[in-house]
């Protein structure tokens, strides 16, 4: 087993300011083993083959009997992002009792469902099939226990996941990072087999060496063949190319088109492992209407039985029907387990296609109807102690309440948000502060990276482990966890050209919508796409707002955002096809600058540069407000309670 050190001790972040050496507690997880697939899987590309799943054995021959109907119940999941504990807020997450809250998800709620439904289909001997396509990590504070319990994947195999392929949120902490938290799942003992088809190594950069010697080693694999009843069923998995290109820590990783690596796996399959069955992991996406990259995948490709598809977020009441494939999803943070029972009759031909019948499919709610599984929740409940046990000396704790809400803080899709005003002012507030000489004027952050509400609940509490689900992404060069803040300077031109896209939901995902502080923006959405800004005002904390000229390039602005929004300024460019671009730039208005590089500094008087993240600024910020009400916690201001026209439509 490669021996790695790389963030196991991720949580000395927490600190904010002087870092201590703090070590992750021991929270343990659930017991259970996976079940590994039979036949013949292969390494990552580039690595050698593995004959036989993990725990399980190779298996020849056709599998099912030709002409003979066998039924099936694939179960999925997807981008469950950390969330063994139910939301929001978590303070009403009563897992043990139902009826009681209306919360969503959580890991003891999945494992209930995944059981029953398990149970369901042995009572009438049809074979079950529990997948998962990818971002399993990043959106919660276990992640920061990957790289020494890898709590996700461990619950996950005590669950029986079959396989579940690579998200991109897998290399928020790039390769090297993903490689730490493979090797603490297998020092547990995990043998979730993973699936990534196409995905290839550098040859040249050593940046994704340790993933490369696991893949060699097996625990990420090219393909899965293993049988299920009488059925031979294979798997493969792909990350999609807007996934690919949101992600720049995929480097110096780089992935095929996923059409070109699915005809491959295909023909792979069917041809050389004569499977009945072919099923695609895909985190490359589909909406809610059924187009996206995976519809696209489905005609592209023929051959494909059943695509599990993951990255929007989205979910579909019912499977998708291109061609002869059928495509699912099921949202995410597990708020959903999908239920797709078929009859799948195999063809006479080993290796030729099955008839695949749907004779129904529920995406069931995983919410406060179901009581959860206790030895699941006492697994997450060792897990929050080991958390506690490494914040305890910074004044934290995972159900620490750090302030209070009247109201919902929300975001909604392409508008302005009430969560974002209060995030965006924390970075303008704190990276001034810091930056008092040459304070910063507007901040920005993309609504992709809200990645929670916070919500009122019962108790209008929000605990330390709320506020992190906010802005839980990213590491920075000083491999701790979150993005880092950095500062550099855009002209009236380029912010006008970086807006537009929020301005463009037919053709533009909302996770580029940006939330803003110290600027106001209006939109005309009678407007041609991709000139629908119709007027930016600068909002200086003292002072009247000021109206700015559009086109104007000859005066900047000083900008401070995540160095991840700072790095997709040229994605700008790509998505409005050369017509509109964004270039960072100095002081100067006309030298070009790596703006993912010149980060606030969270404590000057130190030496070096010490990394404000993101979600220390909001920390920081939040629990600065008063307390209105004598309790000991800061109240959120009632001007964050509702929008506050920074954005406006016509």
């Amino acid at each position: 087993m490669v021996k790695t050190t790389f963030l196991r001790v991720a949580v000395l972040t927490l600190a904010l300011g002087a870092c201590g050496k703090t070590k992750p507690g021991d929270g343990t997880g659930g017991t259970g083993t996976a079940t590994g697939g039979s036949g013949t899987a292969t390494g990552g590309a580039g690595g050698a083959a593995q004959t036989g799943g993990a725990g399980g054995t190779g298996a020849g021959g056709n599998g099912g009997t030709a002409g003979n109907a066998q039924k099936l119940v694939i179960l999925h999941t997807n981008d469950l992002h950390s969330h063994l504990m139910g939301h929001a807020p978590e303070a009403d997450y009563t897992p043990a009792t139902p009826n009681d809250d209306m919360t969503r998800g959580g890991f003891a709620r999945l494992a209930a469902a995944v059981g029953a439904a398990k149970t369901e289909a042995a009572g009438a001997g049809t074979p079950v099939l529990l997948l998962d396509a990818g971002d399993f990590m990043m959106g919660t504070l276990f992640e920061l226990l990957a790289t020494a319990k890898a709590p996700e994947l461990k619950l996950m195999a005590a669950m029986g996941y079959d396989a579940t392929t690579l998200g991109n949120h897998e290399f928020d902490w790039t390769p090297k990072g993903l490689a730490g938290i493979l090797a603490a799942a297998a020092a547990e003992n995990v043998s979730l087999p993973i699936v990534a088809s196409n995905m290839n190594f550098s040859a040249s950069d050593a940046g994704d060496d340790e993933l490369k010697m696991l893949a060699d080693m097996g625990l990420i694999r090219t393909k899965l063949v293993k049988t299920v009843g009488g059925l031979k069923v294979g798997f493969f998995g792909l990350l999609g190319a807007d996934a690919v290109q949101v992600t720049p820590t995929v480097k110096p990783l780089t992935f095929d088109p996923i059409a070109t690596a699915a005809a491959r796996m295909v023909t792979e399959l069917r041809e050389t492992d004569k499977v009945d069955l072919v099923i695609a992991l895909s985190h490359s996406g589909i909406s809610s209407t059924g187009v996206g990259e995976d519809e696209k995948l489905a005609k592209a490709v023929t051959g494909i039985d059943i695509i599990i598809s993951g990255h929007t977020h989205d979910t579909l009441a019912q499977p998708v029907k291109i061609g002869e494939t059928l495509i699912v999803t099921a949202g995410s943070y597990g708020q959903n387990l999908g239920n797709l029972r078929l009859t799948v009759t195999p063809s006479a031909t080993p290796g030729g296609r099955a008839s695949v019948v749907v004779d129904g499919y529920v995406l069931r709610n995983i919410d406060d109807t179901i009581t959860g599984d206790a030895s699941t929740q006492a697994a997450v409940d060792a897990y929050i102690g080991g958390l506690d046990t490494a914040l305890t000396p910074l004044g934290l704790t995972y159900r620490k309440a750090i302030g209070e809400t009247a109201a919902d803080l929300t975001v909604p899709a392409f508008a302005e948000s009430p969560l974002g005003n209060l995030v965006t002012d924390s970075y303008l507030k704190l990276s001034a502060a810091l930056q008092a000489t040459e304070p910063p004027v507007i901040a920005v952050e993309g609504n992709g990276q809200l990645r929670s509400p916070i919500l009122k609940g019962k108790t209008g509490q929000i605990w330390f482990a709320d506020l992190f689900r906010v802005l839980p992404l990213g590491i920075g060069p000083d491999g701790k966890p979150g993005f880092p803040l950095v500062t550099y300077y855009l002209h009236a031109k380029d912010l006008r050209s970086g807006l537009e896209l929020g301005g463009a939901p037919e053709v533009v995902d909302g996770q580029y919508f940006l939330q803003v502080a110290g600027l106001q923006v209006e939109y005309d959405m009678t407007k041609p796409l991709f000139g629908r800004v119709s007027g930016l005002k600068l909002v200086p904390s003292t002072g009247a707002p000021e109206t700015l000229d559009l086109l104007n390039t000859t005066r900047c602005f000083k900008i401070v955002s995540t160095n991840y929004v700072a790095g997709l300024l040229g994605v700008v460019k790509t998505l409005t096809g050369g017509l509109l671009s964004v270039d960072a730039k100095a002081a100067d208005c006309t030298t070009l600058v790596d703006p993912t590089v010149r980060f606030v500094d969270a404590d000057p008087a130190a030496t070096g540069v010490q990394e404000l993240k993101h979600w220390q600024a909001f920390l920081k910020y939040l629990t600065a407000f008063p307390d209105g009400d004598a309790d000991t916690v800061a109240d959120v201001p009632a001007p964050y309670l509702t929008a506050q026209g920074r954005i406006t439509k016509k």
